[in-house]
């Protein structure tokens, strides 16, 4: 059972390892280690502001939006799949703040997942 268990747990095509690799990130507030996940393109919305992005663009935000908000806490709170596109939806703590966090994931021609939406707002 436990060997079962650990290939799991190192299977690197594994939707739940990614999200929980994403998981550590936004509760670390790493941008540079988040945007390693980001699609070429992806569809990334912080707070009111939304707009389709390159990565390369992508990653400034999101450094900007930790530098504003420091992470302390997230977590994921639903985990779900529909067709061929994986979503998770969590909660960030940032400062005194409350966030609910929406990523979108594709698994791309190459058999890894990567975000392809990712929506920050604030929680009501």
């Amino acid at each position: 059972m436990l060997s079962q268990h650990v290939a799991t747990a190192i299977n690197p095509h594994s939707v739940t390892d990614i999200f929980k690799e994403i998981s550590v990130h936004l509760k670390s507030g790493d941008a540079d280690k988040l945007a390693a996940h980001f699609s070429a393109t992806l569809e990334l919305r912080i707070l009111t502001d939304g707009k389709t992005c390159s990565d390369k663009q992508a990653s400034p935000i999101i450094k900007n939006f930790f530098s504003q908000y420091k992470p302390v806490n997230f977590s994921m709170l639903h985990v779900g799949s529909k067709a061929t596109k994986y979503y998770g939806i969590g909660l960030l703590t940032a400062g005194s703040e409350r966030f609910r966090v929406t990523i979108f994931l594709l698994i791309s021609d190459s058999d890894s997942y990567t975000i392809q939406q990712l929506c920050i707002d604030h929680e009501d």
